[in-house]
């Protein structure tokens, strides 16, 4: 009786200690959205701000009078800024550069968007040598792997000094800061954008990862959604486990791992990292949509084609999330195992397939596809150790026995 009351006590303890950690990861966020709802519902603010401006500029010119004027002078000097802005990029242009230096006025190639030429592709060097195609993965390649040694994201931008800007001439006054433009809203461009150069270079060196791994005779863990060169960071050396840190939530999985099952079970294994924020790991069948190279916030566990547990915020994923009784910590070694024969998916913490919400997750025929299912891991931020099973990989554990299943 007493363990009881004592076990009792401990549930309502760590229920209590899950509601405050959700309560502080949720700061800002009180209504407790996730990332694709919050977004919906700042876009939908934006969308009736705005209409409320046109509406508010429609009628006071309606109106006519002193408010009509109002409204005129406000878009002319809006017009203003805008021309302004065209036309100090316009003079950043090669071509503007050459024609000042030649004393040539070529109003034509002032009619571009903003940061770019008339295709709002940023101007190109003459001068520059071009690189083979080889050259460039091979650049993108080296970058990624010494980003992802460093545990970090790859830059966006070149890591080289800018050059001198050239001398002004004595008359010529110094440039002062840019007017901010009404038009634009705070903040500017959205934060995390890659440009289409370099997301091509993140995908070329993702490609000779995965070479690099399938050549080294292991499994191939690769990036499945999310943005190229911006969510996450692959750190692997042939011989080591493969470490992944995230910076922006994406899904990572080994979908050539389905065949690696031994005797019709799939296990492997992770070691849970600093900072993890909304984890999903666990399986996928050859259902699971990839190949999105976007931000997405579904992971594993979102849809029917995927099962999958998180430790952080103590729930189980299949179709959505459910609350379950499974906790982790940084440096605990999760193992993950799924029966193809039975259609169970098990999970153990430090070995133990018992106690504490370990053992059996979910039951569901699903996972006896015949295809087989792999190992997917989703994350937001933080970081895995995934020890995949391959040769590069060695598990601290066992799969579960034979008996575990209940044959």
């Amino acid at each position: 009786r007493y363990f009881l009351m004592a076990r009792g006590l401990s549930r309502e303890l760590s229920q209590q200690k899950n509601v405050k950690k959700t309560q502080a990861g949720n700061k800002g966020n009180q209504e407790g959205l996730t990332a694709t709802q919050r977004a919906e519902r700042d876009a939908k603010v934006l969308q009736e701000k705005a209409a409320a401006k046109a509406a508010s500029k429609a009628a006071a010119l309606a109106e006519g009078g002193a408010a009509a004027e109002k409204a005129k002078a406000d878009e002319a000097r809006k017009q203003a800024q805008r021309d302004a802005k065209k036309e100090r990029a316009y003079a950043n242009t090669q071509v503007a550069k050459q024609n000042a230096k030649l004393g040539v006025a070529d109003p034509a190639a002032r009619d571009f968007k903003v940061g770019g030429d008339k295709d709002g592709k940023p101007p190109k060097d003459p001068n520059r040598p071009k690189l083979s195609k080889e050259e460039k993965i091979k650049r993108a390649a080296e970058a990624a792997m010494k980003a992802a040694a460093a545990g970090s994201a790859p830059k966006k931008g070149k890591d080289k000094a800018e050059p001198d800007p050239p001398a002004a001439a004595a008359d010529e006054p110094e440039p002062g800061p840019e007017p901010a433009d009404d038009d634009e809203e705070e903040g500017g461009a959205e934060e995390g954008e890659v440009d289409p150069a370099e997301r091509a270079a993140a995908v070329a060196a993702e490609e000779a990862a995965a070479r690099a791994q399938g050549e080294a005779g292991g499994l191939v863990l690769k990036r499945l959604r999310g943005e190229p060169g911006l969510c996450a960071a692959l750190a692997w050396s042939p011989g080591e486990a493969r470490r992944l840190s995230f910076h922006q939530f994406c899904t990572f999985g080994a979908p050539d791992a389905a065949a690696a099952a031994s005797d019709g079970v799939l296990y492997y294994e992770l070691v849970v990292g600093e900072g993890l924020e909304n984890p999903q790991v666990g399986f996928a069948t050859d259902g699971f949509e990839s190949g999105r190279d976007y931000y997405d916030g579904d992971g594993v566990g979102d849809c029917s084609h995927s099962w999958g547990i998180d430790g952080t915020r103590c729930a189980r994923w299949h179709e959505g999330d459910e609350e379950y009784d499974f906790e982790w910590a940084a440096g605990d070694v999760i193992g993950l195992a799924a029966n193809r024969a039975t259609g169970h998916f098990a999970v153990s913490r430090n070995g133990a397939w018992g106690g504490g919400g370990a053992g059996v997750l979910f039951s569901d025929a699903g996972l006896r596809c015949e295809g087989g299912v792999f190992p997917v891991v989703s994350a937001e931020a933080g970081s895995f150790e995934v020890r995949l099973p391959d040769a590069a990989s060695g598990f601290a554990h066992s799969p579960p026995p034979v008996d575990f299943w209940g044959e």
